[in-house]
């Protein structure tokens, strides 16, 4: 099962880097001479580069979980060492710590 997790979190990090990517394709055609716009735009700019974040930390929270597999700590809170449940598990399946730790 395990696997199967690894796997899954993996296809995710792959779909968040091609989502990246498509964002920094859309930055690099650069802004209208325009001046409205330009304003257009830098708001657009904003939306994107928050989307960027987003998909950053989610990255990230993936590897983190991949690490957890691999070394055979995942579903184990972090803060208290006791048992992330299944229920907490199937709505944030990268959680490093259990429902009481994370509040």
């Amino acid at each position: 099962m395990t696997e199967q997790l690894k796997a899954k979190f993996i296809q995710r990090i792959v779909e968040l880097q091609e989502r990246i990517g498509a964002i920094h394709r859309d930055f690099s055609d650069g802004r209208d001479a325009d001046w409205s716009e330009q304003g257009g735009e830098r708001e657009n700019e904003e939306v994107l580069n928050a989307l960027e974040s987003e998909a950053k930390i989610e990255i990230q929270h993936l590897s983190n979980a991949i690490t957890r597999i691999e070394n055979g700590s995942y579903g184990i809170c972090e803060a208290c060492g006791e048992k992330i449940t299944q229920q907490r598990l199937a709505v944030q399946p990268a959680a490093e710590k259990c429902i009481q730790c994370a509040e």
